[in-house]
């Protein structure tokens, strides 16, 4: 992966869709094939593929897969919100507190210093 922030990109084109037929033994020879050879140059979707074999019941796993993706986009719309919630809203007052600190510690050093 040549660019470390593109971290969704595809190293494959292998969908669902094949991975399941794939499962299922429900295609040629020749696309057999073809899977198996994306599946040597990717561990990832040598993951995918053994989470995938795991399940009892094929049909599920659309239902199962909408479900996790709806709860990842409420926990990233959650977690967006509270960085926003973080942010300081005022900056103006934090450089005016700044330079009021600032202020006042050369002001109290000079004072202490001068006066001896």
């Amino acid at each position: 992966m040549t660019n470390w922030k593109d971290i969704f990109k595809k190293e494959t084109d292998l969908s669902n869709e094949e991975l399941l037929k794939y499962l299922d033994n429900d295609i040629s020879e020749e696309e057999m094939n073809a899977i198996e050879q994306k599946l040597a140059s990717s561990d990832f979707e040598n993951d995918a593929l053994e989470g995938l074999a795991q399940f009892k019941t094929k049909e599920n796993i659309t239902t199962i897969t909408n479900s996790l993706n709806q709860q990842l986009k409420k926990q990233i719309s959650r977690s967006t919100k509270r960085k926003k919630k973080r942010k300081i809203q005022d900056q103006q007052w934090l450089i005016v507190v700044i330079l009021a600190v600032l202020l006042l510690s050369v002001t109290g050093y000079l004072l202490i210093h001068y006066n001896r």
